[in-house]
């Protein structure tokens, strides 16, 4: 039995999906646009400190907050794109197009850090010179302020919906309140420097500058890289370890699940999208699968938050077995029956009768049962396997059976009454209604029963199977 289900398949789930996204698009959208206004102003800001301090840091960040505006404009762009429910067009969604816009902000970062470097190097070997302005301390102060509190609300929806292109903007601004934080503070020590000691400051204050910008570039240069990486990784498609593990555990949790086989999973922008494979009880009717798949969805959801979640049902044994089976193409092997299947802590033990041409060698045969054993083993690996042989049968002939069976009944004071043969894939079933002394006892009537079939057993191989009815005979009195 197999079954799969996508979560959003029912009517009551794809409401629920579209308002899922709904939400998270009107909640990205607006942290995204809150983020682009504040790097308007903020640019504006820092270019009137830099014009009143000529400090390649408040140059540096003059440069990175412009950016801002055009990286905030793709992120605003990306999450407006990628929050979109799947459509026709797009059945797995849009959130592609927000790992492409991280992708986007992780370039802007390193190619601004980039600039900024070439810039620190000159300005070292031009010695130009740092002036603090107090003017300047109080600018970057109030976008410090607005800095920190944009970057920690992108840092929480990016966490929140997993958008690497909130995330790159969250650090693109956490690198504007380091910077500015070490410029006011590079200013503060000019200023009582200079009260001092005039042009004291103006012998190291550049020097400093440049290292103060320099370090800056290249921690954030090195979160640039690692939001470069994971988008493209995102975009690739590429397995997520962890959150394998996690999909792993939870789905071995849930009551009924037997085992875990086969776990996909991928982020696609702020959703995860999972194929999982389980295995459950022979036993199970359908509407029971369908209830502990509807509990591994369920599970999975609450694990790893917004996801599309894929189950498929394999039943654990039986059918693994029936398919390995059915996979044999062996012109020796007629017939396989009996199939018994046993679960143990020891490990699993199949059984079955295999019947096989009568006029076949026994080397031939063996061949044909190694087959028949790497089949299963491939499907359950270190299963017992234990197969019975029989030889094929040939053909009923009634008066013949009439006869062997009469045969006995003659000892017994009995006689034979119908004899109905059965055909029904590949197997025989044969029922012979005996009649005997009403005076016999229940145990001498199923001993003259078995001694039947053990006669018929001896015409015919299996796989027959004999049904002897036994009667009490009412012309006898």
């Amino acid at each position: 039995m197999h079954k799969d289900r996508l979560i959003s398949d029912s009517q009551d789930s794809e409401v629920s999906m579209r308002s899922l996204y709904t939400y998270m698009s009107n909640e990205k959208t607006r942290v995204a646009l809150f983020s682009l206004l504040a790097s308007v102003l903020i640019t504006v800001m820092n270019i009137t400190a830099w014009l009143l301090t000529n400090s390649l840091a408040v140059l540096a960040e003059s440069m990175h907050t412009f950016l801002d505006i055009l990286v905030t404009t793709i992120t605003l762009i990306a999450v407006s794109v990628g929050s979109k429910p799947p459509d026709k067009e797009h059945p797995f969604g849009h959130g592609k197009a927000e790992s492409i816009g991280g992708l986007f902000g992780s370039l802007f970062i390193i190619v601004a850090g980039i600039l900024i470097g070439y810039e620190s190097a000159e300005r070292i070997m031009m010695r130009t010179p740092f002036t603090p302005d107090m003017v300047a301390i109080i600018v970057m102060a109030i976008a410090i302020a607005i800095d920190v509190n944009r970057s920690r609300a992108l840092r929480r929806a990016a966490v929140k919906w997993n958008s690497r292109a909130l995330e790159a903007d969250s650090y693109h601004f956490l690198s504007d309140v380091a910077i500015e934080t070490s410029v006011i503070a590079l200013m503060i020590i000019g200023l009582l420097m200079e009260r001092l000691s005039i042009g004291l400051f103006d012998e190291w204050g550049a020097l400093l500058d440049s290292l103060i910008a320099f370090a800056i570039v290249i921690y954030f240069s090195v979160i640039g890289a690692r939001i470069m990486r994971t988008s493209i990784d995102e975009l690739m498609d590429k397995t997520s370890e962890e959150l394998i593990r996690r999909v792993a555990n939870v789905t071995k949790s849930v009551q009924g699940v037997v085992s875990v086989k086969d776990i996909k999973a991928r982020r696609i922008g702020s959703m995860a999208h999972i194929e999982v494979t389980i295995g459950v009880s022979d036993h199970l009717s359908i509407a029971e699968a369908h209830n502990i798949a509807d509990n591994v969805e369920s599970a999975i959801k609450r694990e790893v938050g917004p996801s599309i979640v894929m189950v498929h049902v394999e039943p654990e044994l039986r059918e693994r077995v029936e398919r390995a089976l059915a996979s044999v193409r062996n012109p020796l092997i007629t017939n396989i029956h009996e199939l018994n299947i046993l679960e143990s802590q020891n490990g699993v033990v199949v059984s079955m009768h295999m019947v096989v041409r009568s006029d076949a060698k026994l080397s031939d045969i063996n061949k044909a049962v190694n087959e028949v054993e790497s089949k299963v083993k491939q499907e359950i690996p270190n299963a017992l396997v234990w197969i019975h042989l029989e030889p094929d049968k040939r053909a009923i002939n009634i008066d013949e059976v009439r006869k062997a069976v009469n045969a006995v009944c003659s000892k017994y004071g009995g006689r034979v009454g119908d004899i109905n043969i059965v055909e029904a894939g590949g197997i025989s079933a044969m029922r012979i209604l005996v009649y005997l002394p009403q005076s016999m006892s229940v145990t001498e009537a199923h001993n003259v029963a078995t001694e039947i079939e053990s006669e018929i057993a001896k015409v015919y191989s299996m796989p027959y199977h004999v049904v002897v009815s036994v009667l009490p005979d009412t012309k006898t009195l």
